[in-house]
C-alpha cells in the first residue's frame, strides 16, 4: 500500500515538473518569437529602417529622429507615445544627443584609451597605492625616489596626452564601435583613465615641488583642470562624475601648491583666471540628465531588439538574478568555424556553441510600456528640477525614490527604470560638491586679489550653508595672514595668502 502511494506521489511530481518545464519553454518560445518578429520588422525591411517619414501617434515625423531607438517607432500605446513625443519635441532624442560626426576633431578619449587600455596594470596599481589619500595632499621625496623607474616609463604617455590637450580642436567625445551582434555601441571607458592621467600629473607636481620648480607644478595643475573641463562637457553621468572627482582632487593639490613658500601673487592671479574660466563654462546639470535619459531610451530599445545581455551590465544582470526576476535558458548555436590554427597548423574542429539566453520572467514586450512610461516621467521631473541647486531638488528626488519603493515586488514594478534611475542622487551630490569646491577656492582668491565679488556665489549649492570668509594668521609665521573660505557642507576650508593692500585689510 505504501509503495503504491509512493509511486503516486512520484508520478504527480513528475507530471508537475513536466508542466512547469512546458510552461517555461512555451513562454520562452512565444517571447522569443515576439521579439524576433519585432527585430525582423527593423532588420529585414531595410527600406523601413530609416524611412523618410514615420506615422507616430497622430503625427508624421522624420524617420531620422528614431535613430538609436528604432523599435520606439512601432509603439501603439498612446501614453508612451505622448512621453516619447515630449522628448522628440525637446530635440533630446538619442539621435540628437549621440552624434557620430567628430572626425575632424581631436578626441582626448581616444588618446586616453590608446595610452592606458593595454598598459601594465601592476605598475599603475603601485602608483595608485602610493598616491596621497588624505585631503592635505603631499608626496614624500622617498616615495618619489622609489617610483622613479615607473614614472620614467610612463613619462611619454603623459607628454602625449599633454600634446593633445594643447590642441585648439581637442574635445572629449563618444567613441562609437560596431558590434557584429548588437550593432553600434557607445564606449565611454576613457572616463576610467582620467584618474590614471591625474596620477601621472600628481607625481610630476610632487617632483616639481621637491625640486623647487613651482611653475612646473602649476603647469601640471592647469592640465588636470583642462582635462576635467573637457570630460565634464560630454555630460554623460559616469564621465561627468569622474571629472568631478579629479577636479576635487585638483583643488586639494592646488591648496598645497598655494601654501608653498615660493608661491606668489602673480601665480594666484593665473589660478584665479583659470578657475573663472571653469566656472563660466560649467556644464549645466540639466545637460547631464538629458544625456542620461537619451541613454535610457537606447537601453529600452536594445532590450527589445537584442535582449537583456546587450543592454545591461553583468552586475545589473546578477542583481536581477538574485531577486529571482530572470529565466536562463541554454541552447545550442549553429556550428561556427574557427579560423585559427592549432600548434600542428591544422584548423580547429568545429564545435557546437552553447549560448545562454536571459529573459525577464514578466513579458517585457508588454510590461516595458508601463516601465518606460514611468522612467520617462521620472526623468522629466528630474530634468525639470535641475534648474534649482542640489539641496532644493531633494523633495523631488525623494518622491521619485519613494514611488519606486512603493512598486518594488509588485506586478507593476518598473524593473528596468529602477536600474536606470539608480545612482542619480549620488551623482548629483558629487557634481554639487565639485562646484562648491571650485567656488570656495575662487572666492578666497577673489578676496585676496580684490576682485569684484560674484553675487551668485553666496551659498554652497550642496548644503545651502552660506560661505564663511575670514582672515586667519599663519601658525608658524604670525606676520603672515591668509584668507580662508569655508562652508559647513564642504570638506575643508580653502586658504590663500592675503595679498590685499593694507588699507583694505580688516581683521
Amino acid at each position: 500500500m505504501s509503495n503504491t502511494k509512493h509511486r503516486n506521489v512520484n508520478t504527480k511530481s513528475v507530471y508537475l515538473a513536466i508542466v512547469i518545464l512546458v510552461a517555461v519553454f512555451t513562454y520562452y518560445i512565444v517571447s522569443t518569437a515576439q521579439r524576433n518578429y519585432r527585430v525582423r520588422e527593423v532588420k529585414n525591411n531595410s527600406y523601413l529602417f530609416f524611412p523618410k517619414s514615420v506615422k507616430f501617434g497622430d503625427e508624421t515625423l522624420s524617420g531620422e529622429v528614431f535613430r538609436g531607438m528604432e523599435t520606439a517607432r512601432f509603439e501603439k500605446d498612446r501614453e508612451l507615445i505622448s512621453e516619447i513625443k515630449k522628448v522628440i519635441d525637446q530635440k533630446e532624442t538619442p539621435s540628437e544627443i549621440f552624434k557620430n560626426n567628430f572626425s575632424e576633431k581631436v578626441n582626448i578619449a581616444t588618446i586616453l584609451n590608446n595610452a592606458f587600455h593595454l598598459d601594465n596594470d601592476e605598475e599603475l596599481m603601485i602608483l595608485r597605492n602610493a598616491a596621497p589619500k588624505e585631503y592635505e595632499w603631499s608626496i614624500s621625496g622617498e616615495t618619489l625616489e622609489q617610483l622613479s623607474g615607473i614614472l620614467e616609463r610612463f613619462e611619454p604617455k603623459r607628454q602625449n596626452i599633454r600634446n593633445a590637450l594643447n590642441r585648439p580642436d581637442v574635445h572629449f567625445y563618444f567613441i562609437f564601435e560596431q558590434d557584429e551582434e548588437f550593432g553600434e555601441i557607445i564606449d565611454v571607458q576613457a572616463a576610467g583613465y582620467l584618474e590614471d592621467y591625474l596620477l601621472l600629473e600628481e607625481y610630476a607636481i610632487g617632483l616639481a615641488l621637491r625640486d623647487g620648480r613651482i611653475e612646473d607644478a602649476l603647469d601640471s595643475l592647469v592640465y588636470v583642470f583642462r582635462i576635467a573641463q573637457l570630460a565634464s562637457e560630454i555630460a554623460v553621468p559616469a564621465v561627468r562624475s569622474s571629472a568631478a572627482m579629479i577636479r576635487l582632487r585638483a583643488v586639494d593639490i592646488m591648496q598645497t601648491i598655494i601654501l608653498n613658500p615660493k608661491f606668489t601673487k602673480r601665480y594666484l592671479s593665473g589660478l584665479y583666471e583659470m578657475l573663472r574660466e571653469q566656472l563660466e563654462h560649467w556644464t549645466p546639470d540639466r545637460a547631464v540628465w538629458v544625456v542620461d535619459r537619451a541613454s535610457g531610451m537606447k537601453t529600452y530599445h536594445r532590450i527589445l531588439q537584442y535582449g537583456l545581455a546587450a543592454a545591461l551590465t553583468p552586475e545589473e544582470i546578477n542583481d536581477l538574478e538574485k531577486r529571482g526576476l530572470l529565466v536562463f535558458i541554454s541552447r545550442k548555436q549553429k556550428k561556427r568555424k574557427n579560423n585559427n590554427t592549432n600548434n600542428n597548423g591544422n584548423n580547429n574542429i568545429e564545435e557546437d556553441e552553447v549560448k545562454e539566453t536571459i529573459i525577464l520572467k514578466n513579458n517585457f514586450l508588454k510590461s516595458h510600456i508601463a516601465d518606460e512610461i514611468f522612467y520617462l516621467q521620472s526623468m522629466q521631473k528630474i530634468i525639470d528640477v535641475c534648474k534649482k541647486p542640489f539641496y532644493q531638488r531633494i523633495p523631488v528626488l525623494d518622491d521619485v525614490n519613494n514611488e519606486i519603493l512603493s512598486k518594488m515586488g509588485k506586478e507593476s514594478e518598473p524593473v528596468i527604470a529602477e536600474i536606470l534611475l539608480r545612482g542619480i542622487v549620488l551623482s548629483m551630490q558629487r557634481h554639487a560638491q565639485d562646484r562648491a569646491g571650485c567656488e570656495i577656492a575662487f572666492l578666497a582668491m577673489s578676496v585676496s586679489l580684490e576682485k569684484p565679488t560674484v553675487t551668485n556665489l553666496i551659498a554652497n549649492p550642496f548644503s545651502k550653508e552660506e560661505y564663511s570668509i575670514s582672515r586667519i594668521k599663519d601658525e608658524e609665521n604670525p606676520n603672515k595672514k591668509f584668507i580662508s573660505v569655508s562652508s559647513s557642507g564642504n570638506r575643508q576650508p580653502f586658504r590663500v595668502p592675503d595679498y590685499r593692500t593694507e588699507k583694505n585689510k580688516t581683521e
